[in-house]
């Protein structure tokens, strides 16, 4: 199945189609919006990933910012500091009408790594700076 992963950061949001193998297809990037208001990240993500959504078969969102019940929470003013309880989720799946899942990306990568380690590692810790 390939999933259409979408990483949402303060400087850049970037796309890729993924198969089962993590192989990746395709791979899009586009500045995050300057002005950081809903309308525009809705406008910037439509952009990213209209060219990919048809051959996806879901969504998996890593984005900073605290992810709640599907709704971005931007905290930080510095990042998408304007974004505050922007519908992240519910924006991605109507663009893509796909099935969604988003996460915090320090969670992701978390996620990633332990699930990378050998089978007898059950315990590890995952700091980001």
């Amino acid at each position: 199945m390939t999933t259409l992963a979408i990483d949402i950061g303060g400087t850049k949001l970037a796309a890729a189609l993924i198969d089962n193998n993590l192989r990746i297809s395709q791979r899009r990037e586009l500045p995050t919006p300057a002005s950081k208001t809903p309308d525009a990240l809705r406008e910037a993500l439509k952009a990213l990933v209209e060219p990919l959504r048809a051959e996806a078969r879901q969504v998996a969102i890593a984005s900073t910012g605290i992810i709640q019940e599907g709704m971005l929470l931007a905290l930080n003013p510095h990042n998408l500091g304007g974004l505050l309880h922007f519908p992240l989720v519910q924006t991605l799946e109507t663009i893509a009408g796909l099935p969604t899942l988003a996460v915090n990306d320090a969670q992701a990568a978390a996620w990633a790594e332990y699930h990378a380690l050998p089978d007898d590692i059950r315990d590890m810790v995952f700091i980001t700076v």
